[in-house]
C-alpha cells in the first residue's frame, strides 16, 4: 500500500488534490499536512502538522509517507524558496521516495520551470528536488494560472 501526503490541505489546491487521491481505485492512504491541522475538519484524512518553515515538524509529520505533493505556499519567491527547501529536506530525511511539487502562481513571461535554471527565484524549489536525491516532478496548476 502507498501513503501518500499533501501538503497545505487547509487551501482550495490542496484540498482538491486530496479528493482526487481519495477517488483513485486503488489501495492507498492519504495524509494532509496543514499549518494549523485542528482547522481542517471537512476531509476523511488524517491531518498532521506541517508548517513549511518548521523543518524538525515536517520531518516528524512525514514519516511513514512513500509520495509527497507539495503544494507550494503563497510567502513571497524569497520565502518560498527556503520553504520548499525545507520540505524537500525533511521528505528526504523522512525517507519519502517521490516528490510532485505544485506552483500555483501566476507564471511571468520567460518562466523556465521546466528549463535547464531557474529565471524565477521561487522557480528554484523544482531544482532543490533534483538536487535532493528523491525522485520528483515539477507541476503547475494551470487552471488557477490563469491559462
Amino acid at each position: 500500500m502507498t501513503t501518500y501526503a499533501v501538503t497545505a490541505v487547509s487551501g482550495q489546491l490542496g484540498r482538491e488534490i486530496v479528493r482526487k487521491l481519495i477517488d483513485l481505485p486503488q489501495d492507498a492512504s492519504v495524509i494532509g499536512l496543514a499549518r494549523s491541522p485542528e482547522q481542517v475538519t471537512d476531509l476523511p484524512i488524517e491531518v498532521r502538522a506541517g508548517d513549511y518553515d518548521q523543518p524538525e515538524q515536517l520531518e516528524t509529520s512525514l514519516k511513514g509517507v512513500d509520495a509527497l505533493v507539495i503544494v507550494s505556499g503563497m510567502a513571497p519567491p524569497e520565502g518560498r524558496i527556503g520553504q520548499h527547501r525545507n520540505v524537500i529536506q525533511a521528505a528526504r530525511a523522512a525517507g519519502v521516495k517521490k516528490t510532485s511539487l505544485y506552483q500555483h502562481h501566476r507564471p511571468r513571461e520567460g518562466h523556465a520551470l521546466f528549463a535547464s535554471g531557474p529565471k524565477q527565484p521561487s522557480d528554484r524549489g523544482g531544482h532543490q528536488s533534483q538536487r535532493s536525491g528523491v525522485g520528483h516532478r515539477a507541476q503547475r496548476n494551470l487552471y488557477r494560472a490563469g491559462r
